[in-house]
């Protein structure tokens, strides 16, 4: 999957692959294990992320539940989510929160189907 971005301000949260699974690194051998993706918030614009001219927001990357294939519709309207929590004054715990997560939570009867 192509990283996929979200901007709002001077952040920009960024849905990536880094290799990770349901127990740390993906084991392709294991077929239990799903490729998953990780949402990192950065302070700066989306050029600025794509050059590496800005800095990762403290306590702001996170694993998810997402797997790599998921629908990019409900992969941006995460993103929107995770800027939403990054805007708050304290955005550590809300960040963490959305770590949990899945496709199904944006699905109707979801935990956030809006």
């Amino acid at each position: 999957m192509d990283e996929l971005y979200a901007s709002r301000g001077n952040l920009t949260a960024v849905w990536e692959y880094i290799g990770e699974g349901w127990s740390g690194e993906y084991n392709p051998d294991d077929p239990e294990d799903t490729e998953l993706l990780r949402f990192s918030v950065y302070l700066g614009t989306e050029a600025e992320v794509d050059a590496g001219d800005c800095e990762q927001m403290d306590d702001a990357s996170y694993c998810t539940q997402m797997p790599v294939d998921t629908d990019k519709q409900i992969l941006r309207r995460a993103l929107e989510l995770i800027l939403d929590a990054a805007e708050e004054p304290s955005p550590k715990r809300a960040l963490e929160e959305l770590s949990w997560m899945k496709p199904e939570d944006f699905k109707p009867g979801g935990v956030i189907s809006r």
